[in-house]
């Protein structure tokens, strides 16, 4: 006997069998792609935290570094007061005339 089903019939049954087979396929796989979710986010939220730790602990390394310079700029201004202010003038002038040539107009 021959087949009564017209091509696009075939089609339209294989396209469904194609489907089912997908569907099945995606259900099979969906508790592993779950658990991976799970552990991509897992990894993300413990990078997250290892740098918020890294960054605090670099901030208070920072600060500790600042108090030390600011106890030796201390110590340093009342042991030589003189060389300190010729210092700080020397430092501005050099700032000013940085400044100066940078905003100084091009010639093309």
């Amino acid at each position: 006997m021959s087949d009564s089903k017209t091509p696009h019939e075939k089609i339209q049954a294989l396209g469904a069998g194609i489907s089912g087979t997908v569907n099945e396929a995606l259900q099979d796989a969906r508790p592993m792609l779950s658990r991976m979710a799970d552990r991509v986010n897992d990894s993300l939220h413990d990078l997250a935290q290892h740098g918020k730790e890294t960054a605090l602990e670099v901030e208070h390394r920072l600060e500790r570094e600042a108090r030390h310079a600011k106890r030796l700029a201390d110590s340093y201004i009342q042991h030589a007061p003189l060389q300190s202010v010729l210092i700080a003038a020397g430092t501005g002038a050099v700032a000013a005339l940085a400044v100066a040539w940078l905003f100084q107009p091009r010639k093309h």
